[in-house]
């Protein structure tokens, strides 16, 4: 409530667990999009960059336009 250099506040984060992530999880990202994990696939069998680097994860290119979420566009343009 209106911290200031006087009066700082504090401020807590707590992580209940951590576990691996499954099929069904829900996932968010930092501009408020969110999408449910449909597969996993071993690492060989994920798409890789020119250098070899797999990619961590997938989105359908078709739901980022539609939403119109700005943030998400420029991070994907971005790398």
């Amino acid at each position: 409530k209106g911290g200031s250099i006087y009066n700082p506040e504090m401020i807590r984060v707590y992580i209940s667990q951590k576990r691996k992530i499954k099929v069904g999880d829900k996932v968010a990202g930092r501009h408020g999009n969110k999408g449910i994990i449909s597969k996993i696939l071993p690492r060989q069998d994920m798409p890789y960059l020119q250098d070899g680097t797999p990619v961590d994860m997938v989105f359908n290119p078709l739901g980022v336009p539609s939403r119109m979420n700005v943030g998400q566009m420029f991070e994907c343009s971005l790398g």
